[in-house]
C-alpha cells in the first residue's frame, strides 16, 4: 500500500482528525501529557468537536476530540483515565490524555479511533479484562487501563505503566481497530490482521486454538481487506470470494451457538461449534464476490468497494450491512435479538434482510449489550432489542424504558444525528451541533447510573447516580453549541 493510500486508510479512520504521512513503528516514550488539570487550553472554541467512541467498555464512556485528544469519563479505575493515576472518582470531570509525541513529523500524535474491552461487556470494573486501545494518525497502537494477567493490554507495563498509553509492537502501519469484548484486532496497510487479548476458552484470538492466547499481538491473517467484531468472535473479508477456496470472502472466529443461546452463530451458517481458526462463513461470502481485493480497507470508509461494508455482534445476535444498505441481522429470536419475526432456529441463525422504515438504507450499527442501534440513511436512530434488563431510551418520549423493542423503531426523541455508538448497557450520539446525548449508565443490570457514564456537563457528575437515564445532553466546552 502507497503512502497516499495509507493516509486515505486513516483519514477515513479519524473523520475530523487531521492526518500526516505514516512513519515507521518506533520505541515508545514518557511524552505524555496530562490534560484533565489542564482543560482551558485544550478547547478552541467554536471549532472543538467530541465523537463519541464505539467500545465494549461496560462502565466507561470515551470521545475522540477533533485535535485527537482522548476522552474518557464514566469508570476510571484500574488507570482507564489514561493520566497516570490509578483510579479517577466517577463524578470527577472528564478526563482527557494524549498519546505520546515521540517520533511524529509534527511532533503531536493524534488518537482516531478507540477500542475498548471488557469481559462479556458487561463487567466493569475488573482491570484483568478492562483497557482501552487508541489508534494514532501515524498507525500506531496503543493500549492503556487494565494489566496483562490475560493479555489485554499486549504489552509489558515496564517501560510505560498501564494507567498511561503505551505503544504495542505491531510490524507496519495500522490502518484499523476494532475489539470483541475481550480481544483487539489490528489490521495493517499491507493486509496482516494481529490480535491479542483473553480467549475465554472460545477461540476470540482467532490465533489457532479454543485457549490461543500470546502476551503480543499476534498475525492470524494475511491478504485481509476489511475487519469486525462482535462480542465474542471476529470476522475478516479476505479479499473476494473465490469458488472453491475456502480462505477467501468472509471468514469468522469465536464463540458460536444455537439460535436459542446468547448471540447464537457469527458463522451465519447455523454452526454450533466454536472455531479456533479462521473459517469461512458460507452465507456471507456471497456477498464478497467482487470489490474485496485491495488489502488494508477501513470497513465502510469511501476506499471500501467490498459487498459487505460492516460487521457487528451484540449480545444477542449478528449484524452486517451490505454495499447497497441492506441491513442483514441473525442470531437469538427469544431475546429480541433478531430485528424480525421468529423464522425457528436454523432461520434466525442465518443472515436475514431487515427493514429500518420504507426507502430507509442503514448507514452505521452499533451495538450496545442488549439493544442495536442503526444509523439510517435519513440521519434518524433506529432501535430493537431487549429492554427489560438494563433499559434502555423510550423511542417516543426519550425516557428510560424497560419495554422490549422486537423490530426497527426510530428513536423520533432523539432526532438527526451524525454518529452514534454503544457501551455496555448505554448509549451515545453525536448532533450537528457537537452535542453529545448519552442514555442508559446501567452496568451488570437494573436501572442505576453508579459510575455517572451519564452527565451533562464536563465538570459536573450530575444527573443522579441513583437510576438510568433517558436522553440527556452533554455539551462539552468549545462547541458550536456552548458558544451559542
Amino acid at each position: 500500500m502507497t503512502h497516499r493510500r495509507i493516509r486515505r486508510a486513516l483519514a477515513a479512520v479519524a473523520g475530523l482528525a487531521v492526518v500526516v504521512p505514516a512513519v515507521a513503528v518506533g520505541t515508545t516514550t514518557a511524552a505524555y501529557v496530562d490534560r484533565a488539570e489542564a482543560v482551558t487550553e485544550v478547547f478552541r472554541s467554536p471549532t472543538t468537536r467530541f465523537v463519541p467512541q464505539q467500545t465494549f467498555l461496560a462502565g466507561t464512556a470515551t470521545a475522540l476530540q477533533d485535535d485527537g485528544t482522548v476522552a474518557v469519563w464514566g469508570y476510571r479505575g484500574g488507570g482507564l483515565a489514561g493520566t497516570g493515576v490509578a483510579t479517577v472518582d466517577s463524578a470527577a470531570p472528564v478526563s482527557l490524555v494524549t498519546l505520546p509525541s515521540d517520533g511524529h513529523p509534527d511532533g503531536a500524535r493524534r488518537a482516531v479511533k478507540l477500542a475498548g474491552v471488557s469481559l462479556d461487556n458487561y463487567f466493569a470494573a475488573d482491570a484483568a479484562y478492562t483497557g482501552l486501545a487508541a489508534l494514532s494518525d501515524d498507525g500506531r497502537v496503543y493500549t492503556w487501563g487494565g494489566n496483562q494477567t490475560v493479555h489485554v493490554m499486549g504489552r509489558t507495563g515496564g517501560a510505560v505503566p498501564f494507567t498511561k498509553p503505551g505503544q504495542v509492537a505491531i510490524p507496519g502501519t495500522v490502518v484499523d481497530l476494532v475489539s470483541s469484548a475481550s480481544v483487539f484486532m489490528a489490521l495493517t496497510s499491507t493486509g496482516d490482521l494481529y490480535t491479542w487479548g483473553y480467549p475465554q476458552a472460545r477461540g476470540v484470538t482467532g490465533q489457532g486454538s479454543l485457549t490461543a492466547s500470546s502476551a503480543t499481538p499476534a498475525r492470524i491473517l494475511t491478504g485481509v481487506h476489511s475487519i469486525g467484531a462482535g462480542v465474542w468472535n471476529g470476522w475478516a473479508v479476505r479479499g473476494n470470494t473465490v469458488a472453491g477456496d475456502p480462505s477467501t470472502g468472509v471468514l469468522w472466529w469465536g464463540w458460536a451457538n444455537s439460535a436459542a443461546s446468547y448471540a447464537g452463530s457469527p458463522s451465519g451458517d447455523d454452526v454450533q461449534v466454536s472455531h479456533g481458526t479462521p473459517t469461512q462463513s458460507v452465507a456471507l461470502s456471497q456477498h464478497t464476490t467482487s470489490g474485496c481485493e485491495a488489502v488494508g480497507v477501513v470497513a465502510g470508509s469511501p476506499q471500501d468497494t467490498c459487498g459487505i461494508r460492516s460487521l457487528t455482534g451484540h449480545y444477542y445476535g449478528s449484524q452486517a450491512v451490505l454495499a447497497d444498505g441492506t441491513l442483514l441481522t441473525w442470531g437469538n429470536h427469544v431475546e429480541w435479538g433478531t430485528a424480525r419475526a421468529d423464522g425457528g432456529l436454523v432461520a434466525n441463525n442465518r443472515p436475514t434482510a431487515v427493514t429500518l422504515a420504507p426507502g430507509v438504507t442503514a448507514v452505521q450499527v452499533a451495538a450496545t449489550e442488549d439493544y442495536v442501534l442503526v444509523r439510517g440513511s435519513d440521519s434518524l436512530v433506529y432501535v430493537w432489542g431487549r429492554y427489560s434488563y438494563a433499559w434502555g431510551p423510550h423511542p417516543t418520549t426519550g425516557a428510560t424504558s424497560a419495554a422490549n423493542i422486537r423490530v426497527p423503531t426510530r428513536i423520533a426523541a432523539l432526532g438527526p444525528v451524525e454518529h452514534v455508538v454503544g457501551f455496555g448497557y448505554s448509549g451515545a450520539a453525536l448532533r450537528g451541533d457537537g452535542t453529545i446525548v448519552l442514555w442508559g449508565g446501567t452496568t451488570q443490570g437494573g436501572s442505576h447510573n453508579t459510575y455517572h457514564l451519564v452527565r451533562d456537563g464536563f465538570a459536573s457528575p450530575r444527573p443522579s447516580a441513583a437510576t438510568s437515564h433517558g436522553l440527556t445532553e452533554l455539551v462539552m466546552p468549545g462547541t458550536e453549541r456552548a458558544a451559542a
